[in-house]
């Protein structure tokens, strides 16, 4: 089981990291070995074949591409459900348009507290907000 220091360590970079668009914050906790998948993946990279990203280097250019590319949305973490040794955060966020949307992601960690294994899950399609995502 994850202890509580660890599951709070996740929130806050999560959460702050995404808020104040601090790749490095983000990136804390991600292990040189993540897998990185969200139906975003396509959308982001223009690869309509791919959803996912492997190795830390390559997801920091995700990340830092998404973050240039989608100024102005806001998060905010609703509830975390912890397992043996993956974390679920759910949350809502709020895009420039004052709208709303939801989505979960699933975190596994290894016995480092690192992130090994990170999916992104939504209640809606990519192409619903694409409009609010910059070329």
């Amino acid at each position: 089981m994850l202890d509580d220091a660890t599951v709070t360590m996740l929130q806050r970079h999560w959460e702050d990291g995404w808020n104040s668009y601090d790749l490095d914050m983000i990136m804390g906790p991600i292990s040189q070995n993540i897998v990185f998948s969200s139906p975003f993946v396509a959308t982001l990279t223009g690869d309509s074949e791919n959803s996912s990203i492997e190795g830390r280097d390559a997801l920091r250019l995700y990340i830092e591409n998404s973050l240039r590319r989608t100024p102005g949305i806001s998060y905010t973490l609703e509830n975390t459900y912890v397992g043996t040794d993956s974390v679920i955060l759910a949350y809502r966020f709020r895009l420039p348009d004052g709208s709303e949307k939801t989505g979960s992601d699933i975190m596994r960690l290894d016995s480092t507290s690192q992130i090994v294994e990170w999916r992104c899950h939504y209640p809606f399609a990519p192409d619903e907000i694409r409009n609010f995502i910059k070329d």
